[in-house]
C-alpha cells in the first residue's frame, strides 16, 4: 500500500513505532513497514489532524473501508468507526484504524496500517480448493460450512501472505498461503481458564438459580435476561467433544440437575452462581448485558474430563447453538476449576470477542511485534548464528523431529517476537475476573478473599497482579519471572521450517533483548506470561505505591474507588480498541478512556497515567 498526501517520513514522526523489517524470504513479500496510529485531542490536536487527514485520503483511494459506524454505548453524542484496511480490494487480516467522533469532530484516533504491501492479490486456489488443502495438511475437517475467506496475513515476526483462513475441528484457525498452497500460520480458537442452594469448591453455600423440569431441578437459570444454562458432561468425553464443536443440540438431559435443589456438586455450584455473579457485575457495573452485550444464552459446561486442568472459552461457532461456551475442568486431585476469577476470567474473554467484532467486524486477534535480539548466541553448549540451518530435535512434536529449520533473522540479527495482542486479552480478563472477585468476596465469606492473585481458591496463584515477578514462569530458566514492565516483556525467537514456511515459537528467548535463555515450551507466544504488564497498571491506578522494578510513585485512585478504574479499563476495551492491538496501543486506548470519562485534569485519569508511565507505557 502506498501512502498518497503524506510522505513516509512525516508518518514515521507520529507513530507510536514505525518498524521496518526484512526476513529470509520463503514464500510472499518481505514486510515494508507497520504505521501506528494513535492520537487524541487532549494529547496532541496537530497529530490528530493530521492522522484524521491520512484516514480521509486512504478512504477516497479505497485503502481504508469504513467497516462499522455506531453510536458509543457509554457517552452520548460520541461515534466510534472503524476503518478496515485493504490491500487491492483484499481485506488485510485486522489491519485499520478505529476513530472516536463527537458532534462529527475527531477525538481520537487508534490503530495500525501495514505500509508498502505489494502482493499479487489473485490467488492460485479457489475456496474450495483451499478448503481441501486445509483439511489434508491440517489432519482436521472444516468446523462450519463456510468456506475459507482470503486475507493478506503478516506471519509472526515476518512476511506478508495472501492467505486463505479458516477454523478446524481441532479448535485451531489456519492460514493457507494462497500462492504456496503450504499452511503457514495457525492460531487457538480458544481462550484457557427458581432459586436453590449448594456448597461450592470451598464449601460455601451459595444460591443457584433453577428451573423446575420434569420433576427435578436443572441449572436453567430463566431469572436473569441471558438465559444461563449449566450442562454436566458426567465426563462423557464424547458428549464433551459433540456440544464443543456444536455437532448435536442439546437435550434437557445434558443440563445440570438436582432432585431436591439441595445441590451437592461444587462444579455445578461454583460454576452456575458464578456466571451469574459475573452477568451481575457487568450489567449493574458496566452497562455490558451477558456475554454477547444482547443477552444471548451464556453455555457453560462442568466435569468435562478428569485430568483435564484447565479452563477455556471457545468462541462461536463453537459450543452449543454455535453461540460459544465455557468449560470448567479440574485439578489433578478433583477439584474443579470454577473459583470467582475463574468463571470470570473465561466469561470476559467471550465479552472481549464480542465487543471489537461488533464494533469493528473483526474479533480481537493475535498481535505479534518483533524486535531485535543478539547475532549468535549459545544455548546447552551450542552456538546458533543468523543463517544456518538446523534440525529439529526438540521432542515435544513428534511430527516435527528431523525437519530443517533456521531462526528468523533481519538484518544479520535474530528477531525476538512477542503475541501482544493476545497478552491484551489475557490481561483484559485478569482484569474483570479480580473485579467480580471483589465484588462476589465483599465481605469475606470464610476463606474466600477478594485478592489480586488468579486462581489461588482452587490451586496454587498462577499470576499476582500486585506483584507479578514473585511468581516465577514454570518450566523457564530460573531467571524469568512474569513482568510488571513493559521493559521484561518475554520474547521468543521464531523457527521457519524450511520445508513449508511454517513460523513456529521456539523453545528460546529473551527477557532482555540480548541474552537468549530456554523458555521450556514450544509453539506458545507467551500471552498469559506478558498480560501482567497491564494488568500490574491495573493494580497500581487503584492501589498506587512505588513500582518495584521502575521505581515509579503512582498515586492511585485507592481502593473505595475501583469502580472508576474497571470503568475505564471497560471502556477502553469495548469501545475504543482496534482488532490488532499491541501493549502500546492498549495503553494509549486506557489513556484515552480516562480522558473520556473523567478528563485530563482529574484524579482518575492522573492515576491511570501514572500507572501506565510506571509499567513502562
Amino acid at each position: 500500500m502506498r501512502m498518497p498526501g503524506i510522505t513516509r517520513a512525516a508518518a514515521a514522526g507520529l507513530t507510536v513505532g514505525l518498524a521496518v523489517s526484512g526476513f529470509a524470504k520463503v514464500s510472499g513479500q518481505e514486510p515494508r513497514g507497520r504505521l501506528e496510529v494513535s492520537a487524541a485531542a487532549f494529547d496532541d490536536a496537530s497529530s490528530l489532524r493530521l492522522f484524521d487527514a491520512l484516514v480521509q485520503t486512504l478512504s477516497v483511494g479505497g485503502e481504508l473501508v469504513l467497516a462499522s459506524s455506531r453510536l458509543d454505548g457509554q457517552l452520548e453524542a460520541r461515534t466510534q468507526q472503524f476503518f478496515q484496511q485493504q490491500h487491492e480490494g483484499v481485506p488485510v487480516y485486522g489491519a485499520g484504524v478505529s476513530r472516536q467522533q463527537a458532534g462529527g469532530a475527531t477525538v481520537s484516533i487508534l490503530g495500525a496500517i501495514e505500509t508498502g504491501i505489494e502482493l499479487d492479490p489473485r490467488p492460485r486456489f479457489q475456496s474450495a480448493e483451499a478448503l481441501e488443502l486445509l483439511e489434508q495438511q491440517a489432519g482436521a475437517a472444516a468446523l462450519s460450512g463456510a468456506l475459507p475467506e482470503l486475507v493478506v496475513l503478516q506471519i509472526p515476526g515476518g512476511r506478508y501472505v495472501l492467505a486463505y483462513h479458516a477454523t478446524m475441528r481441532d479448535l485451531r484457525t489456519y492460514f493457507l498461503d494462497a500462492h504456496s498452497g503450504l499452511i503457514v500460520h495457525h492460531e487457538s480458537a480458544v481462550r484457557e481458564q427458581s432459586v436453590g442452594a449448594g456448597e461450592g469448591i470451598q464449601g460455601q453455600r451459595k444460591k443457584i438459580s433453577a428451573s423446575r423440569a420434569g420433576g427435578a431441578f436443572q441449572a436453567y437459570d430463566r431469572l436473569r435476561p441471558a438465559e444461563i444454562i449449566t450442562l454436566d458432561l458426567r465426563y462423557d468425553g464424547r458428549r464433551f467433544g459433540d456440544l464443543l464443536h456444536g455437532d448435536v443440540v442439546w437435550a434437557s438431559s445434558d443440563v445440570a440437575s438436582d432432585a431436591d435443589n439441595a445441590w451437592d456438586d461444587p462444579a455445578v455450584v461454583d460454576g452456575h452462581a458464578y456466571i451469574g455473579f459475573t452477568y451481575d457485575y457487568l450489567s449493574t457495573r458496566q452497562g455490558w448485558h451477558g456475554v454477547d452485550g444482547r443477552n444471548g444464552r451464556i453455555f457453560s459446561m462442568v466435569n468435562i474430563g478428569h485430568g483435564f486442568d484447565n479452563a477455556l472459552y471457545a468462541y462461536p461457532p463453537l459450543g452449543p447453538e454455535r453461540l460459544g461456551v465455557l468449560a470448567f475442568g479440574e485439578t489433578e486431585d478433583g477439584t474443579a476449576l470454577v473459583s470467582a476469577d475463574a468463571v470470570a476470567h473465561e466469561l470476559m474473554h467471550g465479552v472481549t470477542l464480542h465487543s471489537v467484532l461488533q464494533r469493528t467486524g473483526t474479533r480481537l486477534l493475535d498481535t505479534y511485534r518483533s524486535v531485535p535480539g543478539p547475532s549468535s548466541f549459545t544455548v546447552d553448549g551450542v552456538v546458533h548464528e543468523c543463517g544456518r540451518t538446523y534440525t529439529w530435535t526438540n521432542t515435544i512434536r513428534e511430527d516435527w523431529q528431523g525437519r530443517k529449520f533456521r531462526f528468523r533473522c533481519d538484518e544479520g540479527r535474530h528477531v525476538l517476537v512477542a503475541n501482544e495482542g493476545g497478552a491484551v486479552n489475557e490481561a483484559w480478563s485478569d482484569i474483570f475476573s479480580t473485579a467480580v472477585e471483589f465484588m462476589a468476596h465483599e465481605p469475606p465469606q470464610g476463606p474466600l478473599r477478594a485478592d489480586y492473585l488468579i486462581g489461588e481458591d482452587a490451586k496454587p496463584a498462577i499470576r499476582n497482579l500486585a506483584r507479578p515477578t514473585s511468581l516465577a514462569v514454570e518450566g523457564a530458566a530460573a531467571s524469568v519471572t512474569y513482568p510488571d514492565a513493559a521493559s521484561g516483556m518475554i520474547r521468543f525467537l521464531v523457527a521457519v521450517f524450511e520445508d513449508n514456511g511454517l513460523s513456529i515459537f521456539s523453545p528460546y528467548g529473551s527477557v532482555d533483548g540480548e541474552n537468549i535463555v530456554t523458555l521450556g515450551t514450544v509453539h506458545y507466544d507467551g500471552l498469559h506470561w506478558n498480560s501482567t504488564i497491564l494488568s500490574h497498571a491495573y493494580y497500581l491506578a487503584i492501589e498506587g505505591g512505588a513500582h518495584a522494578s521502575t521505581g515509579r510513585t503512582v498515586t492511585g485512585v485507592g481502593p473505595g474507588r475501583r469502580h472508576d478504574i474497571e470503568r475505564v479499563f471497560f471502556r477502553a476495551m469495548t469501545e475504543l480498541m482496534p482488532p490488532r492491538t499491541t501493549v502500546e496501543m492498549a495503553a494509549e486506548a486506557v489513556r484515552m478512556a480516562a480522558h473520556d470519562l473523567f478528563g485530563a485534569g482529574g484524579d482518575v485519569f492522573a492515576a491511570v497515567d501514572q500507572a501506565l508511565n510506571a509499567v513502562g507505557l
